[in-house]
């Protein structure tokens, strides 16, 4: 049986969507991001040491980053590795959506 790790609650009319341009927001979660650091590397199994955000799905716009519900646990070789280079990490290990 599966573990629950999250419950998320969807503000169906949050004040942002009567705003005309609303202001961005990241939804952070430092409790997952604590459990998703805790779990083993997505690509070798190590002892992950960082939960990395999902590059190129995140909210777009320069200095934005994804969500804390995008994210995988990485240890810092492999985290080092998709920052110097996504297109061949992905190669390698597979989509960071899939991984």
């Amino acid at each position: 049986k599966a573990k629950k790790v999250l419950a998320l609650r969807v503000d169906p009319e949050s004040p942002e969507s009567f705003m005309l341009r609303p202001k961005r927001r990241r939804w952070v979660n430092e409790r997952y991001t604590r459990w998703v650091k805790s779990q083993p590397c997505a690509c070798c199994g190590k002892q992950a040491d960082d939960p990395h955000h999902l590059i190129g799905h995140g909210q777009g716009g320069m200095g934005t980053k994804a969500h804390d519900l995008f994210v995988l646990p990485l240890c810092r070789t492999h985290h080092n590795e998709l920052h110097a280079d996504t297109v061949a990490f992905e190669e390698k290990y597979g989509s960071q959506l899939e991984l």
